[in-house]
C-alpha cells in the first residue's frame, strides 16, 4: 500500500512544472490521463505515477507534484 494521492485507475490531469525542471507540452495539459501504475520507492522524495491517456500510444511517467485529479 502507498500513501499518495493518486490511485490505479484514477484519472488526472497533468499540470505545469512551477520550478520549470520538466517542461509539460500545452496538449498535454488539456488530456485526461488514467494512473496505470505506482512505482515502488520515490524520486527526489515524490511518488512516481505511470499514466496512460486515450489518445496516445505509450505510457508517461509523472511525479505526484505534476499530477492534478480530474
Amino acid at each position: 500500500m502507498h500513501d499518495g494521492k493518486f490511485s490505479i485507475g484514477q484519472q488526472v490531469h497533468m499540470i505545469a512544472d512551477r520550478s520549470n525542471i520538466v517542461r509539460v507540452h500545452p496538449d498535454q495539459l488539456e488530456r485526461v490521463f488514467e494512473i496505470v501504475r505506482i512505482v515502488p520507492g520515490e524520486r527526489d522524495g515524490e511518488l512516481q505515477y505511470h499514466l496512460r491517456s486515450t489518445t496516445e500510444p505509450h505510457m508517461r511517467a509523472a511525479s505526484e507534484s505534476q499530477l492534478q485529479a480530474v
